[in-house]
């Protein structure tokens, strides 16, 4: 009785040993300690706890060389260490026994434990579980290698109650850790955080962002508007939209919690910055478009506008007008996409031309090319369209600075007549023939025109107006026209004489043939 009650003692003992420290290394020191001294004829006691890759780990012990033993890692079911972790229940088992289990050991696992316990055979021993809340979070071993000594379920029910206040304790143990580890991380953050604003308060830029989070994780990172590798790419969104991504040397994963923190405060940051750049962009553009419409309006550009742009009174200029046919150039809802657009867009012109003017006008860009006619027109455009591909380019003749009215109207025209008609993408005003007459007329007074001009012809049967177009496309050849058609020269005198009988035309005469000319352009400017 004196010696269970001395163990009791000693178990409250214990007890408050281990929940008088959060230190985990020590808590296990303690424990194994506390199982050799209160189990009778101990010779080793050995504890495995679980750690993340799966396996049992030799976490502690006494009477071994943990040098072997730290080299032993159990998976759940091997040897009757992983027995009893798989069943969680513990056992008092005999040499034969724990020789039957050994056998399922990996080689490997067995000479480490067999070099570990000095090469010695265990006889007997108890094995129990750490179970938290259901869970099994380690195994407690005691060995002895004494073939006379048999362990009694009074050491088995002994050793449960330290497995038992163990378990509580690492748990404990491994909660104020996590709780500490999240406190620092939190602390980090925010001392982080307020590294990025006070970037941004400072207005130090994009580069001075880049350098602190590079500094941050130890390693350089760069700023693209697309990945290269996806695995080592961090995204820079904010409300939803894609800024670009931060390029890292390696991958994301590989990242500690603070460090991926770091990166997202680094996003936002960023994300802010360019807000705040495109935010000056777009007042930059709205004094372009006010000191246009000044100029046209009669008023004469101020001097701080001439000399940014390098111009003077004498310098030329050609207005150039960039649309799509149907939609927008660029998505309203987003932040950026208005911006890369245009500086794009400039970055191409500064090719051309000694110095541009470009802006937005409603969901038009508007690009004044001053002093570079001979230097653009097809190739320019071309280069844009690459860029753009919906794009639908209208372009003014260059004329004085002061007649920029003249030019901006000429590229109107030249867009609208290029949206249109549908294979149409680029058209200069200089190349429009009669259609400069038609665009300002009202589309009544056109179809009237045609109406009275061909509009019987229109009611023919469909290969008299396909004759009819291939005469004009052949500038009256008859020869070509019948060879084009595949048909005889005499069906198609015939049809020709059959629609100048319908319209009342003979197109021998300059003045009936010049009326039918007109009369097909027009109806091609309607019908595009």
């Amino acid at each position: 009785m004196t010696i269970m009650q001395d163990k009791i003692t000693s178990l409250l003992e214990i007890n408050r040993s281990l929940t008088q420290s959060l230190d985990l290394e020590e808590i296990l020191k303690r424990l194994v300690q506390a199982a050799f001294d209160l189990v009778d004829h101990a010779d080793t006691t050995i504890l495995y706890t679980l750690k993340e890759d799966g396996l049992l780990h030799f976490s502690s012990g006494v009477g071994v060389e943990t040098g072997s033993m730290s080299q032993v890692k159990f998976e759940s079911g091997e040897s009757l260490t992983g027995q009893v972790f798989l069943t969680k229940k513990g056992v008092i088992a005999s040499g034969p026994e724990f020789r039957e289990h050994m056998s399922r050991m990996s080689e490997t696992n067995y000479v480490h434990f067999f070099n570990g316990v000095y090469r010695r055979e265990v006889k007997s021993g108890i094995v129990v579980p750490l179970v938290y809340k259901e869970n099994c979070i380690g195994v407690l071993v005691v060995d002895n290698f004494d073939k006379d000594v048999q362990f009694t379920e009074a050491d088995f029910q002994v050793l449960e109650v330290v497995a038992d206040q163990a378990a509580i304790a690492i748990m404990n143990s491994k909660l104020y850790e996590e709780v500490r580890r999240k406190n620092e991380e939190l602390s980090q953050s925010l001392d982080i955080h307020r590294k990025f604003t006070k970037i941004l308060l400072e207005g130090r830029g994009t580069s001075y962002i880049l350098d602190t989070i590079s500094h941050i994780l130890g390693s350089t990172v760069i700023f693209a508007e697309s990945p290269i590798n996806p695995s080592s790419s961090f995204p820079i969104i904010n409300s939803n939209e894609l800024f670009g991504y931060f390029l890292l040397d390696g991958p994301v994963e590989r990242l500690t919690n603070i460090q991926k923190a770091a990166l997202e405060h680094a996003s936002t940051a960023l994300s802010l910055e360019f807000v705040r750049q495109n935010t000056l962009f777009e007042k930059e553009m709205h004094l372009r478009e006010e000191a246009f419409h000044d100029l046209i309006n009669g008023g004469r550009l101020n001097a701080r506008i001439l000399e940014k742009f390098r111009m003077n009174e004498k310098s030329s200029i050609a207005c150039m007008m960039v649309d799509c046919k149907s939609g927008f150039l660029w998505d309203a809802a987003s932040i950026l996409q208005k911006e890369k657009l245009i500086r794009s867009i400039e970055q191409i012109i500064m090719k051309y031309c000694e110095t541009s003017i470009v802006f937005t006008k409603s969901n038009q860009i508007i690009a004044l090319l001053v002093n570079g006619r001979k230097r653009y027109d097809q190739s320019l455009a071309n280069d844009i369209q690459r860029k753009v591909s919906r794009a639908v380019i209208g372009l003014g003749r260059e004329v004085a600075l002061t007649d920029m009215t003249d030019t901006y109207q000429e590229a109107a025209e030249a867009l609208s007549f290029a949206k249109n008609h549908q294979h149409k993408t680029y058209i200069t005003y200089s190349e429009l023939g009669a259609e400069r007459l038609w665009l300002n007329t009202d589309r009544s007074l056109l179809n009237k025109f045609v109406s009275d001009k061909i509009g019987s012809l229109l009611k023919m049967e469909p290969e008299y107006l396909k004759t009819m177009q291939a005469f004009l496309a052949n500038n009256q050849s008859h020869k070509q026209t019948a060879e084009e058609m595949h048909i005889h020269p005499n069906t198609l005198a015939y049809r020709l004489k059959k629609i100048e009988s319908e319209l009342q035309l003979d197109f021998s005469r300059k003045e009936d043939w010049i009326t039918v000319v007109l009369a097909f352009q027009v109806f091609d400017f309607l019908n595009p």
